[in-house]
């Protein structure tokens, strides 16, 4: 009897989680695709993009990663659910049998004039060397007189935690550079701009307050009810009117799921998929992380981040090991225990999605604003502990 193939396209934290989870399944071939041959380890871009860590710290090679997992490298330009093949950009046809799309997130400048041209965003690592290519090289030009101070000046638009991390990092940049720099350090600023009351607004008040009065301690501005209204290669136009002037302008103002599958199914203003209770698109497809959309109790689809994409509902176990579970091909062992829940037939632990966003967001906090920039084998840790936890074996010291 042949295997059950099961392709996962996309290599991000919700594809690898699945890919481990399903080779715990008897009888499946899990096949996984992704452009790059590399996993990304997106929470620490922004230390790529001021100086604080190279790029190759937070990329980690996906081949050999999880045991029994086939890797192909390529774009997918296609996908039909009738057929059950997707097709990549080499004019590869690959058949399946279960698909599941985990194809993450993409950089959206919602409609306004110019972001596409002149800001640079902060989703890939060829994004996060063009902003520290900008800072520092920026340095150099002004130095030589070929820019005027001005650009020294940098713009954050986006006071969500990348937003306010770049800001903070960068902040902190040009507090090293004024030992480089002595002559032109003092031209040098960073204004973080959040249309909004506050940022952080997915935090409380207090902790949103908290973090504003730890960006200005650092040397940045903030600006709130500050909504951008166009931009040009040296200048944001708010909708007060207010011009700000720089040389470097980063958009970390939201994201959307990528727009090339909204055919597959009914996508909603931010490209992602609408799903039902079991994460499903149709009975052999399967959407999970930021492309999936999944209403809660309130009828407005969940926010795209990490613990909403580990827990599904409050009474259910963490959203990658429910998928494993209800692809309907897993093996039964012999006493009928179900071989895609870990510790031998024990069923999913219980979580509150209230307790992963408290977790995630104490996590997330305690790196919004780093003090001192690490060292290159610092950061490593977090990258290594959650491949070693997705990949089952330990990771290669590097350093």
């Amino acid at each position: 009897m042949s295997e059950h193939r099961v392709v996962i396209v996309g290599a991000g934290f919700g594809g690898l989680s699945c890919a481990r989870k399903l080779t715990k399944v008897s009888g499946v071939h899990v096949t996984l695709v992704d452009r790059n041959p590399y996993h990304l380890f997106a929470p620490l871009l922004y230390q790529v993009a001021t100086g604080g860590l190279p790029d190759e710290d937070i990329a980690y090679s996906i081949r050999g990663a999880i045991p029994g997992v086939d890797f192909r490298r390529g774009e997918v330009v296609r996908m039909d659910l009738a057929a059950k093949t997707l097709r990549l950009d080499d004019g590869t046809v690959m058949p399946w049998d279960d698909l599941v799309i985990a194809t993450g997130s993409v950089g959206t400048t919602f409609g306004v004039p110019g972001v596409a041209e002149h800001a640079l965003q902060m989703k890939s690592i060829r994004q996060a060397r063009e902003i520290r290519d900008r800072l520092l090289a920026t340095y150099e030009e002004v130095d030589n007189g070929h820019k005027p101070k001005e650009h020294l000046r940098v713009i954050v638009v986006g006071g969500g935690p990348t937003g306010v991390e770049v800001a903070g990092a960068v902040a902190e940049l040009q507090r090293t550079m004024r030992r480089e720099f002595p002559r032109i350090a003092d031209a040098a600023h960073v204004t973080l701009v959040e249309a909004g009351p506050r940022i952080l607004p997915m935090f409380t008040e207090k902790s949103s307050a908290h973090a504003k009065e730890e960006l200005e301690e650092l040397g940045a501005s903030v600006k709130v009810n500050a909504a951008v209204d166009r931009m040009y290669p040296t200048d944001v136009h708010l909708k007060s009117g207010e011009v700000l002037v720089a040389g470097t302008i980063v958009w970390a103002a939201g994201v959307a799921a990528p727009p090339e599958w909204t055919g597959l199914g009914l996508a909603d203003r931010s490209n992602r998929l609408r799903v039902n209770e079991m994460l499903q698109l149709d009975d052999h497809a399967w959407v999970i992380g930021d492309t999936a959309n999944f209403e809660g109790p309130d009828g407005r689809p969940l926010p795209m981040v990490a613990p909403v994409a580990a827990c599904r509902r409050p009474d259910q176990g963490p959203g990658r090991g429910w998928l494993a579970h209800s692809l309907r091909v897993q093996g039964q062992g012999p006493d009928g225990d179900d071989r895609t829940t870990a510790g031998g037939g024990r069923g999913p632990r219980r979580h509150s999605p209230a307790r992963h966003a408290r977790v995630a967001g104490v996590a997330r906090a305690a790196r919004v604003l780093p003090r001192g920039r690490p060292q290159p084998g610092e950061r490593r840790g977090e990258l290594d502990v959650e491949l070693h936890r997705l990949g089952g074996r330990p990771a290669p010291n590097r350093h």
